[in-house]
């Protein structure tokens, strides 16, 4: 099924923190997309300012994307609550978007 819905999350990273963020953001990436059939993860680093991230989902539905963190793997979502709390320096920036038919 084609993605109808796209989510993404916004934020900063600290120059210091760069390197074992992106190992861990890989590694996430990685555990998000060989758990689930509905939501394809992936993340972007933008070109001018290498120190901001953006993370996106694809997603069959929305429901896809609010199932998806009761499905995930408990240290999936330990990761994800530290990308938050101890990576992310700039206030995170939440969009849905809905595929227009």
């Amino acid at each position: 099924m084609a993605s109808t819905t796209l989510v993404t999350i916004t934020y900063s990273v600290s120059t210091a923190k760069r390197t074992e963020f992106e190992g861990i953001i890989r590694d996430l990436t990685a555990r998000i997309n060989n758990s689930q059939q509905a939501v394809r993860f992936s993340v972007y680093r933008e070109e001018d300012d290498p120190t901001t991230y953006v993370e996106v989902y694809e997603c069959d539905s929305t429901e896809a994307y609010d199932a998806l963190e009761d499905s995930l793997e408990d240290d999936t979502s330990r990761m994800i609550r530290r990308i938050a709390t101890d990576f992310a320096t700039a206030r995170q920036a939440v969009m849905t978007l809905s595929k227009m038919n």
